[in-house]
């Protein structure tokens, strides 16, 4: 149970019973081996190296063995003091002198062999060579090196030592024997449960653990009266434990990240729902049973621009997690070892400082489809790239809350062993935002830049913005914000604080450059833009227009109605049509008022006909059950001429019920079309105010 009471605690505790409590069935092995002439590899940080070499030292003596330390100091294993030499040298100089050795008696301890040896861009170093060569030399020596987890052994070194162990982070079932009672006090005043601070400190050696609870140590004890002392010392805590280059995020999901709702719930139920129940739970089982089902890793994929890596930083803060943001180009090298080498490193220093977030931006980058035609160096590198990330997730340890998260705009060039569960197991897709989405975006960035919007303009704009950027892009976040802060300037540069309507509506003016119309022309325009308006009164949707102009606008829009966008999971036939008849909307008004159509409709009808062709060839809704196309979205080219007609009959029924409705509601519509031409924009009120009392709907 993680639930102790204080009084039970340990009353002192020295660094050599930390790490003695902490690794007793690691350091049992090792002996084991060592008793047995079995060389082993320890991997382990540097700092808890001289506090094990005193304990393995003194249960080794116990056994009628003596251990030798090589690393670099004087000793007797170093016989030329002629001239001044460098630790590294000496360290060579020592294992030189023993060569053929047959005392049996005696362990050798090589605490730098990892950092003497390390691969670099130009591969091993003539000491490294050489101490290699030495080592396979002796198949007799019993030794024992420490690996830390940023340096790693090169492989042929690795095949001298048969057994291996590891020694990194403090393991959930320990943490009771690492705290005093004076320290559990800072975080109880009876009962402690320990998953509050392990979740913290899953990552450190037991020395820096230490560390940080004798800084708590001199504080004052927690008192429940004052329940902000606890949260302050929680987050002093993290303070103490995010190091290494970390940072922890201050991007909230909730208040920080607007809309989107669907995309947080499934962050919240898949995610962070499950790593927060493991802070009430108390009991090893349960909470191993938890850890078991959090996603190692999700990537969140879409168009640039949508806020991919603005929803792991948000969850990172939701985790109180240290966060690592780094770009496939940043770890990519191209002689082969060193960006395994950076993921290693940076795996480290996460698990380290865990809870922890690595963000892969641009994860496509490093880790694309691999092919077996990568014949140059560079190729190589980014294979070796990729099955070490997929190594380092592969070897996670639950205990230690890592989670990965790659951010991409092209999902299907991932290498396929990245999808599979227990990897990149969970994918979200972060799409560009709709309209209900631009609205609580433009919320945000209205209130944080202060341009003072009301809630009217604020969907006026909403609307607005469901058209192209200029570079034909549909809106994301990032043009929202853009948006906003350009229309916080227009305010500044007339003067003001915050925008009134007229300010608003002449900076709205200058986002797009205007086309002078000629009279006939206006009239045209505001007759097609009121026959759409007036078919969303026909399929009583009239809720969902927020305004209309024949103001122009960007994209050659001479004007346009702007609606609520209303997501539906499925349409049946009716709706369909009803899509189809407010396109032919503008089309028939212009039949129905000026008796000849222009060339405004264009974009409008290939909509009306593509909705049309798929009524009839992927969902049967011609009264015939079948499918006309080859791969359920390209029609066959043998059906076309049997499709056809089908097609036809769709768009020219709902063309004669939408011809009929204007011409019964012919003085509303010439209402409506005189009022916009005088006005130019109409708000959804004043539409309504207009037609609700007029209209004649069958």
């Amino acid at each position: 149970m993680l639930e102790v009471i204080l009084k039970d605690l340990p009353k002192q505790i020295s660094h050599f019973d930390a790490v003695e409590q902490c690794y007793q069935e690691q350091i049992r092995f090792l002996t084991s081996r060592t008793n047995e002439n079995v060389s082993v590899l320890v991997r382990c940080e540097k700092q808890i190296v001289p506090y094990l070499q005193a304990i393995i030292k003194r249960r080794l003596a116990s056994n009628g063995l003596k251990m030798v330390i090589i690393d670099g100091r004087d000793s007797e294993t170093s016989q030329t003091p002629q001239i001044q030499q460098t630790r590294l040298n000496k360290i060579v100089i020592a294992l030189r002198n023993l060569l053929n050795n047959t005392e049996t008696d005696k362990v050798f301890v090589l605490p730098y062999l990892d950092i003497i040896t390390s691969v670099t861009q130009s591969g091993l170093t003539m000491e490294a060579r050489e101490i290699m060569t030495i080592i396979h030399e002796n198949p007799m020596l019993v030794m024992i090196a420490f690996e830390d987890p940023n340096f790693q052994l090169p492989e042929l070194i690795s095949q001298a030592f048969p057994a291996r162990c590891e020694m990194l982070g403090i393991p959930r079932d320990k943490i009771s024997y690492l705290i005093t009672e004076s320290e559990g006090r800072k975080f109880a005043t009876d009962k402690l449960n320990l998953m509050n601070i392990f979740k913290y400190v899953s990552g450190l050696n037991p020395i820096r653990f230490r560390e940080i609870m004798g800084i708590f140590d001199k504080k004052t004890d927690y008192d429940s009266s004052c329940p902000d002392m606890l949260s302050g010392y929680f987050k002093e805590l993290r303070d103490y434990t995010a190091c290494s280059g970390a940072a922890l995020s201050e991007i909230h999901l909730e208040s920080d990240i607007a809309g989107y709702e669907k995309v947080k719930t499934k962050i919240k139920e898949n995610i962070l729902n499950i790593i927060h129940a493991t802070s009430a739970l108390n009991d090893e089982k349960e909470i191993r049973r938890v850890e078991s089902i959090i996603p190692r890793g999700l990537i969140f994929h879409g168009p640039p621009g949508t806020g991919k890596t603005l929803f792991a930083k948000g969850i990172a803060e939701a985790m109180n997690a240290a966060i690592y943001i780094v770009s496939g180009p940043e770890l990519k090298s191209k002689w082969v070892g060193e960006g395994e080498a950076n993921i290693r490193r940076l795996f480290a220093r996460a698990r380290a400082t865990a809870p922890s977030v690595i963000v892969f931006d641009e994860l496509d980058s490093i880790a694309a489809a691999r092919t077996g035609q990568s014949a140059d160096s560079a190729g190589q590198a980014a294979h070796s790239m990729v099955n070490q990330l997929l190594t380092e997730m592969d070897g996670f340890n639950k205990e230690q809350m890592v989670l990965i998260i790659g951010t991409t705009n092209f999902i299907s060039s991932l290498d396929i062993a990245f999808l599979r569960p227990g990897r990149f197991e969970y994918q979200i897709e972060i799409p560009y935002p709709a309209w209900e989405d631009r609205k609580a975006i433009l919320s945000l960035y209205n209130k944080k830049f202060e341009t003072g919007l009301s809630e009217l303009f604020v969907e006026r704009l909403a609307g607005w913005t469901g058209r192209r950027t200029e570079t034909g892009t549909p809106y994301t976040g990032d043009h929202l914000c853009a948006l906003i802060k350009s229309l916080k300037r227009f305010t500044l540069n007339n003067k003001k604080h915050t925008a009134d309507e007229a300010l608003f509506d002449q900076w709205l003016d200058s986002m797009a450059e205007k086309t002078v119309l000629s009279e006939a022309e206006t009239r045209v325009v505001a007759t097609h833009e009121a026959g759409h308006t007036m078919a969303f009164y026909r399929y009583r949707r009239q809720k969902e227009i927020t305004r209309m102009t024949i103001e122009s606008g960007v994209n050659d829009s001479l004007g346009m109605v702007e609606s609520k966008l209303i997501k539906s999971h499925l349409y049946t036939e009716n709706n369909l049509k009803a899509e189809i008849g407010i396109c032919l909307g503008g089309y028939t008004a212009e039949k129905v008022l000026l008796e000849e159509v222009s060339t405004g409709g264009a974009q409008d009808l290939k909509i009306a006909t593509d909705i049309a062709t798929d009524m009839a060839s992927l969902y049967g809704m011609t009264g015939l059950p079948r499918n006309f196309t080859n791969d359920g979205q390209t029609v066959n080219p043998y059906f076309i001429n049997q499709l056809s007609p089908y097609v036809n009959s769709i768009i020219s029924e709902v063309y004669k019920d939408i011809h009929k409705f204007l011409c019964d509601n012919k003085e509303s519509l010439e209402k409506l079309v005189s009022l916009l031409i005088e006005k130019r924009t109409l708000t959804g009120e004043e539409i309504d105010k207009l037609l609700r009392d007029t209209i004649k709907c069958n």
